[in-house]
């Protein structure tokens, strides 16, 4: 039944989207890989090794390998999906063909309250990075700063898909450069004793569950699929690559970390705290302006992907048709990116960086789940799909995906658990009123 559904909701969705051909395909491989290793490798790695020393003890040792291993098994089932599709939507686009439009409605929904709640969290972790250069007691100045670095992304995504791709491949070379510095210099002052010295936290699940966050935001590189030049063949690719490149990277950096730093528990700027005091005090200026460069960049990725997910919504008639307007000259969803940027930027100078970290991590669970059942699905009701890839293993994969996403929701905090229910029933209404 939801199959017929689909494709019913196809007719309408070609006619859309045939009104709507104002979408370029202007993304290399090159443009890809960057947007992948800039939407995951972001704010988490800067940000998380000290709260996850300090919540695990020296058992966070072994978060980001046990982490890599998780997501790589769920990005399987992306990629599968990935090989087969062309358009815009990712998690989305995938629940709606093997669900129908309600299924696809909701998992549009929380992708696009995904990319606005991880926005507002890489903002607000920019501004922590931030007040490592400002002088104490300046808020205002770092909310300012915040606000220009959402409106100037978003001013450069209006004006087309291909300035924002260049913002992002800058941002990602400039990221990598620092954390390289980071683990070149910071390999020769690491002390045995630090790795095994300090306490076991306890907090090992509450831990993995933040350190799943570094992860987050592989999903979105299926989103813009419309605008790459061959997403069938890069997108899985992309996944497979830049998976393997953030969990080698993590893994090294926790460890220098751990091992240079004796104080790396206690601190909320981790890798800047521990350049500075193997390095000196150029070492934390080094480190810390290489945060602002990643920070920065996964502002730019999201800044780049967000508004795609509400164009989408919108050109398949969820919401006002008018969010789906495509500009006549820079060809992208231009109000979709004006709407985006309003609500991430109150978003950002209103919430608490731990809280839009669980939050992020949730929502985001909430796109694998129906991604990783599309996989089964659709194997089974639509074998004549083209795929450019297909995970070995029969189900055995995604059924695996499926009970890590389940283990990942039970140690999700409950208030996180329930604010999210609250935004599914918020949504009902938007799809019964305009079906």
């Amino acid at each position: 039944m939801a199959i017929r559904q689909s494709e019913t909701m196809d007719q309408h969705i070609k006619q859309s989207h045939k009104q709507d051909q104002g979408l370029t395909r202007a993304m290399s491989f090159f443009d890809v890989i960057c947007l992948g290793l800039n939407s995951v490798v972001g704010a988490g790695i800067f940000l998380l090794p000290g709260q996850l020393c300090s919540l695990a003890g020296n058992a966070a040792l072994w978060l980001f390998p046990m982490c890599g291993v998780l997501c790589f098994i769920i990005s399987l089932c992306f990629a599968e999906m990935g090989g087969m599709y062309t358009k815009t939507g990712g998690a989305y686009l995938y629940a709606r063909e093997a669900f129908g439009p309600l299924a696809g409605f909701l998992v549009g929904w929380m992708m696009w309250l995904s990319s606005i709640i991880g926005w507002a969290s890489v903002a607000s972790g920019f501004g922590l990075y931030l007040d490592y250069f400002l002088p104490t007691e300046n808020g205002w100045l770092s909310k300012t700063i915040i606000t220009v670095l959402i409106v100037g992304l978003s001013a450069i995504n209006f004006f087309g898909v291909k300035p924002g791709a260049r913002t992002i491949n800058f941002f990602t070379i400039g990221k990598l450069l620092s954390l390289l510095i980071f683990i070149g210099v910071g390999f020769f002052f690491i002390k045995k004793q630090n790795l095994v010295s300090f306490h076991d936290g306890g907090n090992f699940n509450v831990a993995a569950i933040m350190a799943l966050y570094a992860y987050t935001g592989f999903e979105f590189v299926v989103v813009p699929a419309e605008e790459m030049r061959n997403p069938q063949r890069d997108i899985p690719r992309v996944l497979f690559f830049v998976l393997l490149i953030a969990t080698g990277l993590y893994i090294v950096i926790q460890i220098v970390a751990t091992g240079t730093f004796p104080g790396l528990a206690a601190s909320d700027k981790p890798l800047a705290d521990a350049a500075r005091y193997f390095m000196g005090a150029a070492g934390g200026v080094i480190i810390g302006a290489g945060a602002l460069l990643s920070i920065g960049g996964i502002n730019a990725g999201i800044a780049l992907t967000s508004p795609r997910s509400l164009y989408v919504l919108s050109a398949d008639g969820f919401f006002p048709k008018i969010f789906s307007k495509i500009h006549p000259t820079y060809h992208t969803p231009y109000l979709a990116i004006i709407v985006n940027t309003v609500l991430t930027l109150s978003l950002s100078l209103a919430g608490s960086f731990k809280y839009l970290i669980a939050a992020s991590v949730m929502v985001s669970i909430l796109q694998y789940i129906p991604t990783c059942l599309a996989v089964v699905v659709l194997r089974r009701y639509r074998p004549e799909l083209e795929r450019n890839y297909r995970i070995p293993g029969g189900y055995c994969i995604p059924i695996l995906a499926l009970v890590i996403c389940g283990w990942m929701i039970c140690h999700v905090e409950l208030k996180v658990v329930t604010a999210t229910v609250v935004a599914i029933l918020v949504s009902l209404p938007f799809y019964f009123l305009r079906r």
